[in-house]
């Protein structure tokens, strides 16, 4: 009785804590854009994409470097550390190309437009081309109620770029 009753403590615990970092995520998710729309307006799109990316780098070297000292390598690679850094240079190259090129039009856009405007469209349409792609590149199953999601997600965004369309629902 004991046991179960610690063990439900343990998962409670680990539930709250999985809210605590849902919450710091939504939050500092919410709050960036706000943040990325002031320094954009004092420095213009195209030096705070280069520069965003710059000082990420370096916060996160230090990081990187524990990492590696404290476990080496993962463990999918066999202490393999030649694949490991292919990887890290193809992979890395990759997903830095397609994040910079993102990040630099959100940022236009966020010069041009209002962050309560540019961000649910962004947003938005992050989860279509996400639901898109996790099917096509991840093969991941559809359901019924993924599809009535993202249908919403498109009403919502379509809702919100109405204003820009000069048209009004309700």
């Amino acid at each position: 009785m004991i046991t179960l009753a610690f063990n439900k403590n343990i998962h409670n615990l680990y539930m709250l804590n999985d809210i605590i970092l849902f919450a710091i995520n939504g939050g500092g998710w919410a709050l960036k854009p706000i943040l990325e729309k002031i320094s954009v307006d004092k420095m213009g799109y195209f030096y705070f994409t280069f520069i965003r990316y710059f000082v990420s780098g370096i916060i996160a070297l230090p990081f990187m470097y524990y990492q590696y000292y404290t476990h080496g390598v993962p463990k999918k690679y066999n202490n393999n550390t030649q694949a490991f850094v292919q990887d890290i240079v193809v992979w890395g190259s990759i997903v830095s190309a397609i994040a910079i090129a993102a990040i630099m039009a959100n940022y236009y856009l966020l010069e041009k437009y209002n962050s309560s405007f540019v961000t649910p469209i962004a947003e938005g349409v992050l989860l279509i081309f996400n639901f898109i792609f996790s099917v096509w590149i991840l093969n991941e199953k559809i359901t019924k109620d993924m599809v009535v999601g993202v249908l919403f997600i498109i009403t919502g965004v379509f809702m919100v770029y109405c204003k820009h369309l000069n048209m009004t629902i309700f």
